[in-house]
């Protein structure tokens, strides 16, 4: 018998004596012969049935298990599945963000692909959070930069540093994992984001950025699965979900105006803490030019041209220009291509080398100009860097360190009211904020989204609520009406609509 190019015989099956499975069907793939027992002969021929229904169909047979090669991939896991997508992943970029985005997610899905039934059957050897951080070590591939190969350049963790506790954690989710066969059914599929569309600490359902990812991930693990014949095609490819477009709209009450925002810089230049008066310029930046954290991480004193050095004569007196050129990303060492803690990155959405012009108002000029007279700069002239971590002195500024500083300056700075509603409760809105004030001082659309380093789509769809949309020239035209038609109630009057309550 021929399957594709492979020469397949098979033999009647045999009875031994003395053996506790006594029938041996036995078959040849060209040169390499199988066997295997069976306790009874019905089991024996319904598989040498099986197999020759796969030869004549053409599929090609494993000579190491001596089976279809289908049949193996319908047996892998879901996780055997995500470790091999994610090495993939890792070898076509060399982005460490990316890396460290793709495994986290990788982590949560393989969790949730877990078969119940099994699960109940063989008890886990730690709970939840023990087994991830197994899940974690065992995603913790080495990076081989020099590599020719994309293929080469990922190589296998290191399984000397795995505890005894790691290993029994990787061997029950083996055991309990889904078969990658099932997630050819969207039902199944499906099902699996939604097992992992909550946060582990309990507190409720996940970011709807999040959600976007975490989807984005296994439907390219799906992809993989599909490429490597393990399921016929991706069944959420294409596949509609239910999404809120107000989640990528920026909450106003969460952006600092102009004069909350000069409160919180100023809080942080009077504590008399030195790295608090290092920070100040790092979040007056972020209000004023609306640099991203990561750009302003990696902004550079050569990266400013002066006033005194702007040679346009439509120039308006005392602005300069920031070239914002670049990014640094905070990312662990394990992920980055370097093997050293950070990356310095090319802009978002950006070719390396490109540059984003963006002007520096005079308040901007004055802040910078004053942070170089105090701190200087690092030896790669960045004005903020890490000033003492295991990583070096001058490694990439640590979010933690600045998320602290912020969290001080807003204590001191904003009002319980301001508090409560969540004003500035992170660094980034500070560049929201950039964008509402450039808006209210009626800068173009285009422009605004030139500087931010937008597309139009994501300035209207982020910050709509914050253009002129005619409301208050509405607004007067409905009282004109209602002055003409006379009271619809009597319930205003001269009292404004108050009552005693």
């Amino acid at each position: 018998m021929s399957a594709g190019a492979q020469d397949i015989q098979f033999w009647e099956i045999r009875k031994r004596a003395n053996r506790r499975k006594p029938w041996e069907l036995r078959w040849r793939i060209d040169t390499v012969e199988k066997s295997r027992s069976f306790l009874t002969k019905e089991l024996a021929t319904t598989h040498k049935t099986d197999l020759h229904r796969a030869a004549r169909n053409g599929e090609r047979f494993s000579t190491v298990t001596g089976e279809p090669e289908s049949w193996a991939a319908s047996r892998e896991s879901v996780w055997s599945l995500l470790r091999s997508y994610v090495r993939h992943a890792w070898a076509h970029t060399t982005s460490g963000n990316t890396r460290s985005l793709v495994a986290s997610h990788a982590v949560h899905l393989a969790m949730a692909s877990v078969d119940d039934a099994r699960a109940k059957r063989h008890k886990a050897p730690a709970p939840a959070a023990r087994v991830r951080k197994a899940l974690n070590a065992a995603l913790a591939f080495r990076v081989h930069s020099g590599a020719a190969r994309p293929e080469d350049r990922i190589l296998p963790p290191d399984e000397g540093a795995f505890s005894e506790l790691d290993r029994a954690c990787l061997a029950w989710v083996e055991r309990v994992s889904l078969p990658v066969s099932q997630m050819g059914d969207k039902t199944a599929a499906t099902k699996v984001l939604e097992r992992c569309s909550m946060r582990v600490d309990g507190r409720g359902p996940l970011t709807a950025s999040s959600v976007r990812r975490r989807r984005g991930v296994w439907s390219l693990a799906l992809d993989h699965a599909a490429e490597h014949k393990m399921i016929a095609s991706n069944p959420i490819s294409g596949a509609r979900f239910s999404r809120s477009r107000a989640a990528d709209a920026v909450n106003p009450r969460t952006v600092p105006s102009y004069e909350q925002a000069s409160r919180l810089v100023r809080a942080l230049l009077d504590t008399g803490r030195a790295r608090d008066d290092f920070l100040a310029g790092f979040f007056g930046l972020a209000y004023l030019a609306g640099t991203r954290p990561s750009e302003t991480r990696a902004v550079r004193e050569q990266d400013i041209i002066w006033p005194e050095q702007v040679t346009d004569p439509d120039a308006v007196p005392g602005f300069g220009v920031l070239m914002v050129s670049g990014a640094r990303t905070e990312v662990p060492a394990r992920y980055t291509d370097s093997g050293q803690h950070g990356e310095a990155r090319e802009l978002k959405h950006r070719e390396v080398d490109e540059v984003r012009p963006v002007p520096l108002n005079p308040e901007a000029v004055a802040l910078l100009r004053r942070h170089l007279a105090r701190h200087g700069t690092a030896p790669d002239g960045r004005l903020w860097w890490q000033t003492s971590a295991p990583h070096g002195e001058y490694a990439v500024l640590s979010g933690a360190v600045y998320r602290r500083a912020w969290e001080r300056a807003r204590k001191t700075a904003l009002t319980p009211s301001e508090l409560s509603l969540g004003l500035a409760v992170r660094p980034y809105d500070l560049r929201h904020g950039c964008a509402s004030w450039l808006l209210y001082a009626k800068v173009p659309a285009p422009e605004v989204a030139r500087r931010l380093g937008h597309t139009m789509d994501v300035l209207m769809r982020t910050y709509a609520h914050w253009f002129d949309t005619g409301v208050h020239t509405a607004n007067g035209q409905v009282k004109t009406a209602l002055d003409k038609a006379g009271p619809f109630t009597g319930q205003t009057g001269p009292d404004n609509g108050e009552t005693d309550r």
